[in-house]
């Protein structure tokens, strides 16, 4: 694994890029980006997937979002979405400098909110040739109808006015707000797939220094309209490989990536028993998914 930097316009990205067992520099070869969840960094799930990868012969990198981990930019935890796409383009230029990257042969990835970025950032950036998701998650989708798909849009319409009004209270002066993104404990918990959230971010199974989870107030004016989705049916035309679990909250998500999506080549592997958070981590669900997403790269770079 070696640390990187990298320029996305004035914002110094921070990444790891990782290599192949027998890593030849004189020789070229396919690489994979990948894309954290909300809150997370390179160094947690984002990583484990790019280091799994790595070892079936691709050139991977994780990187830390803009605003956030070891990345520049301020306020610092912003969630922008359409800066975590870009972020996406800014990391495929940074591959393409690198002599031993195939430029034809570029693959993208994410978790979570990741994969919804990912989903996205594939339709903007046609260099993307094959695009992989884990528990994809459409961030405005997920406010707007919930973490499960139950609720009624108009209820996410408060969160609009909650930034807005921090976002007012912010030009007169005040500190930056921020909401957390998981909860501060397990009791808390709306759910199983936020009761593992905290066990993941908040405790020594995943927790980092550099994953706080929180983000500004300021995000939700962005996120709640978001749609990672928009247009799939016309622009996501690269081969898709989608990967959920089957007790995860948010599976519809992913279901409605294939289901939207344009592409031909495309599937959904469901894994038994799995959680959302399940699949960051957990080495059974891990290994299943490398067990798609390993030959869907091979075969689509």
């Amino acid at each position: 694994m070696k640390p990187v930097n990298f320029m996305n316009a004035q914002i110094k990205m921070a990444g790891n890029l990782f290599f192949p067992d027998n890593f030849d520099e004189r020789n070229q070869y396919p690489a994979i980006v990948f894309v954290h969840p909300s809150g997370g960094v390179k160094e947690q799930t984002a990583g484990l997937y790019a280091q799994e990868l790595a070892q079936h012969g691709f050139i991977t990198l994780a990187f830390d979002a803009s605003y956030q981990g070891e990345s520049e930019g301020e306020p610092r935890h912003l969630e922008n979405p359409y800066q975590r796409v870009d972020d996406v383009s800014a990391a495929i230029d940074y591959l393409l400098s690198v002599d031993c990257v195939d430029s034809e042969r570029v693959g993208l990835m994410g978790i979570c909110a990741g994969g919804g970025y990912a989903t996205h950032a594939a339709m903007v950036d046609r260099r993307v040739k094959a695009l992989g998701t884990v528990s994809a998650v459409n961030y405005g989708e997920m406010y707007r109808f919930g973490w499960d798909g139950s609720q009624t849009p108009q209820n996410a319409i408060p969160l609009l006015e909650m930034a807005a009004k921090q976002m007012s209270a912010e030009a007169k002066g005040a500190e930056v707000g921020y909401l957390p993104t998981t909860p501060e404990s397990a009791e808390e918990a709306p759910n199983q797939d936020f009761a593992e959230a905290y066990e993941y971010y908040r405790t020594e199974r995943a927790m980092h220094c550099n994953a706080p989870s929180k983000m500004t107030t300021r995000s939700l004016a962005q996120l709640v309209i978001y749609d990672a989705f928009n247009n799939a049916e016309i622009f996501l035309t690269q081969p898709l490989c989608i990967v959920a679990g089957s007790k995860a909250g948010t599976r519809w998500l992913s279901e409605r990536i294939v289901e939207r999506g344009a592409s031909e080549n495309k599937s959904l592997h469901i894994v038994d028993g799995a959680t959302h958070i399940s699949m960051y981590d957990k080495p059974d669900n891990v290994a299943e998914a490398i067990s798609k997403l390993a030959p869907f790269f091979l075969a689509n770079l």
